[in-house]
């Protein structure tokens, strides 16, 4: 049984649209499906926390961007009896990206419906003082989770989504984020055995997937299937570098300039002086000072082609 979780309000309505051209194909393939639509932040993880537990074994499908997937996967209480299908809405699509899912509704549909390669792929989690956030793309603290909650409220990328611009307003909103942004002191400690503290810290991108922020491969080394979370930091360097900068992550060449780190881990909390903004698949999770970062022990069955 196919279980579709439906956003219709993802890229700014258009997954409503897209979801009837995806009914339209199940009907002509006379699958047996149910589907239920979000109304609200939160909705999507309820429904699949109810789907998980109570009708399995089943596929079950998000149809928005990836903060739908984000919520659907946040509330999966059950691998084991699961698969799980993606059909991109969005405006960003970094978990397509990051795992080269059919960017086109149609083929990723077909790709669920006629799976040829499903692969066990590592959940992220992101512990905090009273509840656990799950993340399958990419979670961070500072300048990266200051974009995402801002693009959250958007009233300019609902614009931009209806042109198909909706990428610009990451764009725009990192260079107002930039001239806003205060470093902050860092502690981080990996795998409970390396301590490493950094003084003028923009932000921390803890990566599961190579790409976050509508195409920025801040992790060019990032693989979803190795059990280790991948961290890119960035300290100690003038904004107008970063500035300059920005353009090469899209390749991954950043990696070479002095001020940013690769680090790579298992496990590993970061604690900070000041409260930053938290970040969880680009869902702002509020300010924090000190989050644990781990992998989950199981792995989803992720249809991929």
């Amino acid at each position: 049984m196919y279980y579709f979780i439906v956003n219709p309000k993802s890229c700014s309505g258009k997954g409503l649209k897209i979801w009837k051209k995806i009914e339209d194909e199940l009907q002509k393939e006379n699958i047996q499906y149910q589907v239920c639509f979000t109304e609200k932040q939160g909705h999507a993880a309820r429904l699949s926390a109810e789907i998980s537990t109570g009708h399995s074994p089943c596929t079950i499908v998000a149809v928005g961007g990836d903060g739908t997937a984000n919520e659907v996967i946040d509330g999966l209480l059950n691998y084991d009896s699961i698969k799980f299908g993606y059909i991109p809405t969005g405006s960003g699509n970094d978990l397509a990206r990051g795992l080269s899912l059919p960017a086109r509704p149609k083929a990723a549909l077909d790709a669920i419906l006629h799976p040829r390669q499903i692969r066990n792929i590592n959940v992220g989690s992101a512990v905090l003082s009273d509840r656990t956030h799950h993340f399958i793309v990419s979670s961070g603290m500072g300048f990266d989770a200051a974009v995402c909650h801002e693009a959250m409220h958007s009233k300019i990328k609902n614009a931009l989504n209806r042109v198909g611009l909706g990428k610009l307003t990451y764009l725009g909103i990192a260079l107002k984020q930039l001239l806003l942004l205060h470093p902050a002191s860092m502690k981080l400690t990996l795998d409970d055995d390396q301590t490493l503290l950094f003084e003028h810290t923009f932000f921390a991108a803890v990566m599961n997937l190579k790409y976050e922020g509508g195409g920025f491969m801040f992790c060019p080394e990032a693989d979803a299937e190795d059990s280790c979370l991948d961290i890119c930091l960035v300290e100690k360097m003038p904004k107008l570098k970063i500035l300059f900068l920005l353009p090469t992550a899209f390749s991954g060449r950043h990696i070479k300039y002095k001020g940013i780190h690769i680090l790579r881990c298992r496990h590993a909390t970061i604690e900070t002086d000041s409260p930053l903004i938290l970040h969880t698949d680009g869902e702002s999770k509020n300010y924090q000072t000190k989050v644990f970062f781990s992998i989950t022990k199981e792995q989803l069955p992720f249809i991929v082609g």
